[in-house]
């Protein structure tokens, strides 16, 4: 735009400097030839244009707006671009997490569920009741070298039963009612149960 004002300043001030010097050769050949309307009207017309284009050349702004226009696709692009490594960062960080995660929690699962299957166990039954003579036979089924501690609700050790190599049942008989607890080790494996002897009839 301003280079527009600029060669609308020159166009009139070269035309202005052509009609002028036409006009005072004139002047000098016919001192007497009167000046018409038209030359009047082109002068200032020429006067306003270099005018126009003069102010113009200083206020107009400068032609670099089609620089940023030129650049601000390439600058869009490259912000979708960034944007969707992102996204695609984002998604492959929270696909990540969550393969660990799930693998985290098969390998809880798979320990949870490989302790339990490796937990000692023991088969007796936990709650009972004296027969008429007084007694109450238990058996203790367990796995080879099992040994049962019994305890009353005391804490006082009733009896010891030691396992043997064959896995054969262990058996005691109870005579007095009350609360027992039994504890079966076998090796580095415990475990604990409860036991009732109820009365006779109970």
């Amino acid at each position: 735009m301003k280079k527009l004002f600029i060669l609308l300043m020159i166009l009139a001030a070269v035309c202005f400097i052509g009609v002028w010097i036409y006009q005072t050769q004139r002047l000098k050949k016919n001192a007497q030839a009167p000046i018409g309307k038209g030359q009047v009207v082109m002068n200032w017309g020429l006067i306003i244009l270099f005018v126009i284009g003069l102010v113009g050349a200083f206020v107009a702004p400068r032609d670099k707006t089609s620089e940023p226009a030129e650049h601000h696709p390439a600058n869009e692009h490259a912000t979708k671009v960034s944007k969707a490594q992102s996204s695609s960062e984002s998604a492959a960080a929270a696909s990540s997490s969550s393969s660990q995660s799930a693998s985290s929690s098969s390998a809880t699962s798979s320990s949870a569920s490989s302790s339990s299957s490796s937990q000692l166990q023991v088969d007796f039954p936990t709650d009972v009741s004296l027969n008429k003579t007084g007694d109450a036979t238990v058996s203790f089924k367990a796995p080879a070298n099992t040994q049962f501690e019994i305890k009353d609700s005391n804490n006082n050790v009733v009896t010891t039963l030691n396992g043997n190599a064959q896995g054969a049942d262990q058996t005691y008989n109870f005579k007095k009612p009350g609360k027992y607890h039994v504890t079966a080790h076998n090796g580095d494996q415990t475990i604990d149960k409860d036991l009732t002897v109820r009365g006779i009839g109970q």
